[in-house]
């Protein structure tokens, strides 16, 4: 069978989770599967993917985007225009179509359509459409322009999948019609610890990896540094306009200076170091799917300090985890988490351990094969139900898909 997958919009370096999502599909896919991967992305970033999915058998092609927004300019564009401008439904249908332009047809319409990023309009034919969370459909996160697209791709999809129990949740609640084609397929930890033999952290020093988007919610973790004067942070991820530049200011006041540093995108190997001697990891994430940060944390057993917000909250259910909590938006119960966890590090670091457990055998393969089947039910007619992932049933028992 032929699968193509269209990644056009993400940028490795610069998409943060949904990058490393679909670098590791690619390759569970190439290893797991003999289906023929037809993969496009945008000029200039195939060395890049190359270095991530090394699998020769994929076949790489670009397209051209006459515009772009994640550049220099389209930093500027972000940091002067009101986000209620640049979120609005009618810039987003003139990018989403100048988009599609770019990325052409498929002249034969052969095969399934993977789409690894649900706020990018599927074309015609069959489709596939990876939803990984409803933010933008939240009144408070909401963007009308995203909205919209998440609404049709929902709609025109053969399959949606949805990768955490919290989102698929939501996704049935909010698309009721569309629940017999919609299946839950959790990934592994993205970021998973190599082994256990590590190094004794450093007892000051606190990680949050993440992107800059504003519900990321690096603010209320900055006021909470700010009380917290024996502590220093680090907040690798990419630098996104315009909340970057704020951030970035903030830091460089005589209370933080010196103490927090936002180094960018990092390699694997230096997060994997910064993950080695970090004393715990606090995820103030005002939303999420589910975080990966977060269950990397229970893979490499660093405590963890976490926003009392629904998503979190679940994700910690399905994994059985336990975390220092804080209201989201309040610095001194940041402050307050952060001195509880780490007073009380080695209860909460084998509290990680356990969660650890419940994800430690899963691979991309797994995911990949699950996501094959489904590709495969799509093309054969969609006949009986939607194939459901063995591993919800084999280690939930919670009924995550059906409820």
């Amino acid at each position: 069978m032929r699968v193509r997958v269209e990644a056009t919009p993400i940028r490795p370096g610069h998409s943060a989770g949904v990058a490393t999502f679909t670098a590791g599909l690619l390759n569970g896919l190439a290893e797991g599967t003999d289906h023929a991967l037809a993969v496009t992305v945008r000029r200039g970033t195939v060395d890049s993917w190359r270095q991530l999915v090394p699998d020769a058998r994929l076949t790489w092609s670009e397209a051209t985007l006459a515009l772009r927004t994640d550049n220099r300019v389209g930093d500027l564009l972000r940091r002067c225009t009101p986000r209620r401008v640049h979120s609005s439904l009618t810039v987003r249908r003139v990018l989403n179509t100048i988009r599609q332009r770019a990325r052409g047809t498929d002249p034969d319409n052969a095969g399934v359509t993977l789409h690894p990023f649900h706020c990018v309009p599927a074309g015609d034919g069959l489709n596939v459409v990876v939803v990984h969370d409803l933010r933008h459909l939240h009144p408070e996160f909401g963007s009308p322009g995203y909205a919209a697209v998440i609404r049709e791709n929902v709609a025109r999809a053969a399959a949606v999948v949805v990768s955490w129990p919290h989102p698929y949740r939501q996704v049935r609640d909010a698309f009721p019609e569309a629940g017999d084609k919609t299946v839950l397929i959790p990934p592994p930890t993205f970021q998973a610890a190599p082994d256990r033999s590590l190094a004794a952290p450093e007892p000051d020093l606190l990680v949050y990896p993440s992107s800059t988007g504003p519900h990321k919610n690096h603010r209320t973790l900055l006021e909470a540094m700010a009380l917290l004067p024996e502590y220093r942070l680090v907040c690798p991820g990419p630098l996104l306009e315009p909340e970057a530049k704020r951030l970035l200011a903030r830091i460089s006041e005589p209370d933080l200076r010196g103490r927090v540093n936002f180094p960018g995108y990092v390699s694997t190997a230096e997060l994997h170091a910064l993950y080695a001697r970090a004393a715990a990891m606090v995820m103030p994430s005002l939303w999420e799917a589910a975080s990966g940060p977060a269950f990397e944390a229970f893979s490499w057993g660093l405590p963890l300090v976490c926003a009392d917000v629904e998503p979190l909250r679940a994700q910690l259910e399905f994994v059985d985890g336990e975390a220092g909590m804080f209201s989201p938006t309040d610095p001194p119960s940041l402050a307050d988490a952060v001195r509880h966890v780490l007073a009380d590090r080695e209860y909460y670091a084998d509290a990680s351990v356990r969660a650890g457990h419940r994800l430690a055998g899963r691979t991309w393969v797994d995911t990949a094969r699950d996501y094959a089947a489904v590709l495969e039910w799509v093309a054969g007619g969609q006949h009986g139900e939607i194939p459901r992932s063995a591993f919800i049933a084999d280690t939930a028992g919670r009924g995550s898909q059906d409820d």
